[in-house]
């Protein structure tokens, strides 16, 4: 009985698309394992970084294979020695298409005329909670990201 519901599960269940979910939206919970506001430091050279933190990131999926990515961030070098200072926070949105295989959620950002492309995000979904994996890249410093987004429906 086992190996029939197993089998069963592994003829239904993987490397098909799945329904898209209906329209929804997800916001940023955590990044990299702490609450939002979050910081990200990124060394570059002689003891300076790139201090980014990411305020708030909002991922809403339309249920047509679109969505758009709205995020709040504050971005600045900080030289050797100094301390960060305030900045006016930034504000960039992004939008493209998604699938979802097998709880795989693939984000495939538009490509935008004159402007280098966007990496694709890849992400596992559970219907209420999405976690995205990416790489952010300063030069030859790469910092993996991980992004943990909940389903919130009071975003529009």
């Amino acid at each position: 009985m086992y190996r029939i519901a197993l089998a069963l599960f592994l003829a239904h269940g993987i490397g098909r698309p799945l329904p898209l979910p209906r329209s929804a939206s997800y916001v940023a919970r955590t990044l990299n394992g702490r609450t939002l506001p979050a910081d990200l430091r990124l060394p570059t050279t002689a003891g300076d970084f790139r201090l980014f933190r990411l305020e708030q990131a909002v991922l809403r999926l339309d249920g047509e294979g679109r969505f758009t990515l709205y995020f709040r961030y504050y971005h600045q070098l900080v030289r050797k020695g100094a301390r960060p200072v305030a900045t006016p926070v930034l504000a960039e949105a992004q939008a493209g298409t998604y699938n979802l295989m097998a709880k795989q959620l693939t984000l495939v950002p538009a490509k935008i005329k004159g402007a280098r492309p966007r990496p694709t995000i890849l992400a596992t979904f559970s219907g209420e909670e999405i976690k995205a994996f990416y790489v952010l890249q300063n030069g030859s410093t790469r910092e993996p990201v991980t992004l943990v987004l909940r389903r919130d429906a009071s975003y529009w």
